[in-house]
């Protein structure tokens, strides 16, 4: 790539002089005696950085170079002064106008150096505007595939029983054709005296697979999943997909519940160990199955499906891709469940819960810089429970409105502790839900909160925390909320970068500061070379887009120096320090507390 150098004096000694420094440095050089004969270059050539004289006669080099930011905002702008000059040429570079300026005489060095720089930046900036582009154009690739995927669907001519009794995408029998042949091998068994068993089917983490490659690559996998049940019942069973990634199956003529089941076990082996093909992409999917058995565990439908999927939702529990037979103390379970909620909702109340705080580290210095605030539920009969347990209860009734507030208040409320405590450059960043963000002028809420608490938002005492899916709902309304909080200073990061969405588009849409590369990513990143490969990925494209990396779930110092070769800014981990309590996060902030990083080799 030919890099252009404009060099505008209206003393010929000093162009000549520039050019005999930097012409062994392979640009391009242009001249121009004045203002306006440089502007008249720039209209006929593309030119990467342009050195402009301070004193020139009818217009100065300021003013020369405010006209070229605003007609070629690419080119970067330098300007050479005499020391008198100084204040003028200060106030442009504060106003955006002039990138660097030089004073005479110069150091021939250092301005062979800060021209290649400037090169360097003008070319960045211009790849930046090229990958912009290309994601753009990805996009808008893949919201037309989208379209024409939905017209193929509305447009299919499907007779009307086929509408009625079966499932249109995988053309399995769906629920109102599942419930008639389920009525009519419950009144077979009942008149044969027979046993028969009822499968509810889930597909294990499905909803990664349509956050990750979209809901047309979900909609293909559904369909070969379909294709392999099918192939792997017999002819007198029924298999059907009840509703989204849902399954039942009817096996009749079971002579042993052991037979349901190998049954079950088949479908399991069938899958975990072959995975399916969707156009270049081989997609690993596992199943978790509940079993009930007539007449053992129900005489109805209704029973047999309710204590199925009860059965289904153990399955989950004991870790996925696994069947369980129904048992009565599932319904004791989901009695558990349900106390569990009623105790939720006294919590905030009764005040049991605390938040803990993860450090996080510079990979250069080793120091704390920041903090990631987690929420913390202190049962006084169960004692500590895991945020697993709660927080997902939390979502599904919406009680993570009110907790997410005090959650944000109450880092508020540290923050200003620790500030009052002479502990300086205190960033707290605060994990938001999409139901926190939908709510309306959600943004007013957290500056007034922080006013509370009297915590300017432009010194980022807090920080928010986004996931990916949070950003892609309602997107328009995110836009405009985030740009609010933006515009007063509060800085943004993604939580778990690269689970969520396949699209960009709002890295460049969204004010976003920082990226959080998932711990999944980062647990077996000395040992995985595809973990490797896609960690290095995102540390690139957040760098390339000017934005700040951060690695979770650091335990190792092998993970650790890969990551630092690799430029990751900052890292967060049990290397380091686990989430602790308050009072401990002020011991580790009084004392200085360092990560020891290793010497590169």
């Amino acid at each position: 790539m030919e890099r252009t150098l404009l060099l505008v004096d209206d003393e010929e000694d000093i162009g000549a002089a520039l050019e005999r420094l930097l012409r062994h440095d392979g640009y391009n050089i242009l001249h121009a005696s004045s203002g306006k004969a440089g502007l008249e270059v720039l209209a006929n050539h593309k030119v990467g950085v342009v050195i402009s004289d301070q004193r020139m006669p009818g217009m100065s080099g300021v003013e020369f170079l405010t006209q070229v930011k605003e007609l070629y905002p690419q080119t970067i702008r330098i300007v050479l002064s005499g020391y008198a000059d100084l204040d003028s040429v200060t106030a442009a570079i504060n106003q955006g106008a002039i990138y660097k300026f030089f004073t005479k005489p110069w150091n021939n060095d250092v301005l062979r150096v800060d021209v290649m720089e400037a090169f360097w930046r003008q070319e960045l900036a211009q790849e930046k505007d090229q990958l912009l582009q290309q994601i753009q154009t990805a996009n808008e690739l893949l919201a037309q595939v989208n379209l024409d995927m939905a017209a193929a669907i509305e447009n299919k001519d499907s007779q009307i029983d086929r509408v009625v009794h079966y499932d249109t995408l995988t053309n399995l029998p769906n629920r109102l054709l599942f419930l008639d042949r389920l009525d009519q091998e419950l009144t077979r068994a009942h008149r044969d005296n027979s046993m028969m068993a009822v499968m509810s089917i889930n597909l294990d983490r499905f909803k990664q697979v349509n956050d990750s490659f979209g809901h047309p690559v979900g909609d293909q996998l559904l369909q070969a999943v379909a294709e392999r049940l099918a192939s792997q019942i017999r002819a007198c069973d029924t298999v059907s997909r009840i509703a989204g990634d849902e399954f039942c199956l009817v096996l009749t003529g079971v002579k042993t519940t052991h037979a349901a089941g190998d049954a079950a076990q088949k479908l399991l082996d069938s899958f975990a160990h072959n995975p399916i093909s969707i156009g270049d992409s081989e997609i690993f999917i596992t199943l978790s199955i509940g079993i009930s058995i007539y007449p053992v565990d129900g005489v109805n439908t209704t029973a047999l499906l309710k204590n199925s999927d009860a059965a289904l939702h153990q399955a989950k529990n004991e870790g996925r891709n696994n069947f369980q037979y129904y048992t009565g103390q599932m319904n004791a379970t989901a009695w558990q469940h349900l106390k569990l909620e009623t105790e939720l909702r006294h919590a905030l109340e009764r005040e049991e819960f605390v938040l803990h705080y993860q450090p996080k580290v510079d990979m250069e210095s080793g120091k704390i810089i920041g903090m990631e605030a987690l929420l913390r539920w202190q049962n006084p009969e169960r004692g500590l429970i895991s945020p697993g347990e709660f927080i997902p209860l939390l979502e599904e009734t919406g009680l993570i409105l009110p907790v997410g507030e005090w959650v944000l208040r109450a880092a508020c409320k540290q923050a200003r502790a620790w500030l009052a405590a002479g502990i300086e450059d205190v960033h707290i960043a605060v994990n938001l839900s999409t139901l926190q963000f939908k709510q309306p002028d959600f943004a007013g809420l957290v500056l007034g909160i922080l006013k509370e608490h009297d915590l300017d938002p432009a010194l980022g005492a807090i920080e928010l925390e986004l996931t990916e899916s949070l950003l892609m709902n309602n997107a328009a309304g995110a836009v405009e909320t985030l740009i609010k909080l933006h515009e007063t200073g509060i800085r943004f990061s993604i939580d778990d970068f690269g689970t969520g969405y396949s699209s960009l588009s709002y890295l460049k849409r969204f004010p976003i500061s920082s990226l959080k590369i998932d711990q999944s990513f980062v647990r077996d990143l000395s040992t995985d070379r595809d973990d490797k490969a896609i960690v290095a990925a995102i540390i690139a494209l957040g760098h390339s887009l000017g934005l700040n990396v951060i690695a979770e779930g650091v335990e190792t110092t092998a993970q650790l120096e890969l990551l630092r070769k690799k430029g990751c800014n900052e890292m967060q981990g049990y290397l380091f320090s686990r989430p602790v309590p308050a009072a401990d996060m002020t011991q580790l902030l009084q004392r200085g507390e360092k990560l020891i990083i290793p010497l590169e080799e």
